[in-house]
């Protein structure tokens, strides 16, 4: 039986000298697991050296480790880097000759865009649907509301804000994994409790509130039909759809499964709600997920991401590991020493 090749074995071929934090996390064991890794930590160079690391100890082949992150410059970045590397690994012998140096990394939109072409036949979706930016997203909703014909529909306030409301009403609804048909039987046994209540000022606003909630969730219903019969998704309907191909369709798992031993998870923090129904429901049962993020870097909470959501890991994939990665290569010298002085 050949000797397993370590991380510090792979070091020698990549002149990247890991730490012993690092080292940890790339020789971990295939399970879930989630690493916080705060800024200038290393942690891209940490998934890329994982994915070396599992390629030469034969636990799964480029090609069945899925890499997702945002950007797509990142993955592009990401994507050259193991590529670089594996080409390194297979020069010195770490690695066969035959073996493939693709690996797929993609955006986590990339990736559910995927799921939809494959499998949204399932749902009934056109797989050949277009994706429509956020400015035809508020065309459409503009035009609707504009020629929307109901006596009991009122609004106070700009157009724009209406519009706006609509728009935030029907994203909401999409990231919570909630329909619209849920949400009013929501509302009406709110507002069958307001009946009871004597009527003033404070208590005729909010029945007029949740009155308009209704109104904009027929609306918001009716938008999403016309999409999906005209072939046009939003970013937010390719991911609800995603997400409830996933959840619904079993076999979808098991396809998906059997196809990416291996999964990583990049800037984990940004993730939004349907990003994390769709990637628990995919890759269940104790898959091998790492999750790499850092909470205090949250940038995408206009997408629906939220800072629970990597704290919320083990909830999402039961059984998993939780590793740190606290040593920044951004501190200057300077710096490093003060710390140390601090720490005396």
């Amino acid at each position: 039986m050949n000797k397993p090749i370590s991380a510090l074995d792979i070091a020698k071929v990549t002149k990247k000298l890991p730490t012993s934090e690092q080292i940890e996390i790339i020789e971990s064991a295939l399970q879930p697991a989630v690493v916080i890794a705060g800024a200038g930590s290393g942690k891209t160079e940490t998934m890329a050296t994982r994915v070396l690391w599992l390629v030469a100890n034969g636990y799964a082949k480029p090609e069945e480790i899925l890499g997702l992150t945002f950007t797509r410059k990142a993955a592009a970045e990401l994507k050259k880097r193991i590529k670089d590397r594996l080409k390194q690994l297979r020069k010195e012998g770490l690695i066969d000759h035959n073996v493939s140096i693709e690996v797929p990394v993609m955006t986590y939109h990339s990736y559910a865009g995927n799921i939809l072409r494959e499998y949204g036949l399932r749902l009934g979706i056109d797989t050949d649907s277009d994706l429509i930016g956020e400015a035809v997203v508020w065309q459409q909703a503009a035009r609707v509301l504009r020629t929307w014909d109901d006596p009991d529909f009122e609004y106070e306030g700009a157009f724009k804000t209406l519009v706006s409301d609509l728009l935030g009403l029907t994203k909401s609804a999409m990231e919570h994994g909630v329909t619209e048909a849920e949400i009013i039987a929501e509302t009406n046994k709110v507002l069958e409790r307001i009946a009871e209540i004597p009527s003033d000022k404070d208590v005729d606003k909010v029945r007029l509130v949740l009155k308009q909630r209704i109104k904009l969730l027929e609306i918001s219903k009716k938008l999403r039909d016309e999409r999906i019969a005209s072939g046009q998704l939003s970013f937010d309907d390719q991911m609800f759809y995603a997400a409830k191909i996933a959840q619904e369709v079993e076999k979808v798992g098991e396809l998906e499964r059997a196809k990416y031993k291996v999964v990583l998870l990049d800037e984990y923090q940004d993730t939004s709600q349907s990003q994390v129904r769709m990637l628990s429901a995919l890759y269940k049962n104790g898959h091998p997920v790492m999750a790499v993020g850092d909470p205090y870097q949250a940038i995408y909470g206009w997408r629906g991401a939220a800072i629970g959501t990597i704290k919320n890991f083990p909830n999402d994939f039961p059984g998993a590991a939780s590793f740190e990665l606290s040593y920044t290569f951004r501190n200057d010298v300077a710096i490093l020493q003060l710390a140390n002085k601090l720490g005396e």
